[in-house]
């Protein structure tokens, strides 16, 4: 379950990974009045997703880029926790900056907020004059940094090929890998894989120390995901490993995380 909000009369903007894998998606409004999802349209790099409803029209949030949000913004966001209830909380913006997790997934001015979530994920978060800068999307325990919101800036980057469910020719397409690895002091570590994926048909296992990626050492997630994303699907990736007090490399012929998905 989670929360979305309106960005045309009928399509609904959410976080991508509370619909990613569903067979089936359920849109309840305030209004109470039935609407079916058409079709949606996911984006595994800004982990956002549209849906397209049929039904009567919603009342689109105006939408405002980022440039204007510094570190003392005010901001609010509107939730729930059941269709028949609102819920909201404000609080001000602690940073814009990097973010990094363990998911393959990296933002460059992720939004971090004092708001704390009182509902979903998937919540609009809106500037002082109500106008939508980000999607909620994680809530995040260190003190001081309370939810973490996708700036709206990527959503006008690509709104054209979600609503068109096509993606762009233009746009190079990142390798990916299919692994869940995390970060701490000086390295990263595998700490799954994803069934079926690149990752584990090449045998990358849970507690691989990552050394190198082609060469090139990884001491951080943006160290990893920088190298990783300068490759595309289809490239072969060797990856110095240590295990079981051992250094092996174990190359990994990278995918396209759309198709797997699709």
């Amino acid at each position: 379950m989670g929360v979305g909000v309106a960005v045309a009369p009928q399509s609904v903007l959410t976080a991508h990974y509370l619909v990613l894998g569903a067979s089936s998606v359920h849109v309840g409004a305030f209004d109470g009045r039935a609407r079916s999802v058409r079709d949606t349209a996911l984006d595994h790099e800004t982990g956002l997703a549209l849906l397209h409803v049929d039904g009567p029209e919603l009342r689109p949030s105006p939408l405002a880029p980022t440039g204007h949000l510094a570190a003392g913004s005010p901001v609010f966001l509107l939730t729930c926790q059941n269709e028949n209830e609102r819920k909201g909380a404000s609080g001000h913006v602690i940073a814009i900056g990097p973010f990094e997790a363990f998911w393959e997934y990296m933002l460059d001015r992720a939004i971090m907020t004092t708001v704390i979530n009182p509902g979903l994920a998937g919540a609009p978060l809106f500037d002082a004059e109500g106008r939508l800068v980000g999607v909620v999307s994680l809530g995040l325990s260190a003190v001081g940094r309370y939810s973490l919101a996708i700036p709206i800036d990527l959503f006008l980057d690509r709104r054209a090929e979600m609503e068109s469910g096509e993606r762009s020719k233009d746009r190079p397409v990142r390798a990916w890998i299919g692994f869940y690895p995390q970060g701490f002091d000086g390295g990263v570590a595998v700490t799954g894989v994803v069934s079926g994926g690149p990752a584990e048909k090449a045998g990358l296992c849970r507690g691989d120390l990552l050394l190198s990626v082609d060469g090139q050492t990884v001491g951080s997630l943006r160290d990893l995901y920088t190298a990783l994303w300068r490759r595309r699907p289809g490239d072969i990736l060797g990856f110095q490993v240590l295990r079981d007090s051992a250094i092996l490399v174990v190359e990994v012929t990278a995918a396209d995380r759309d198709v797997f998905y699709k």
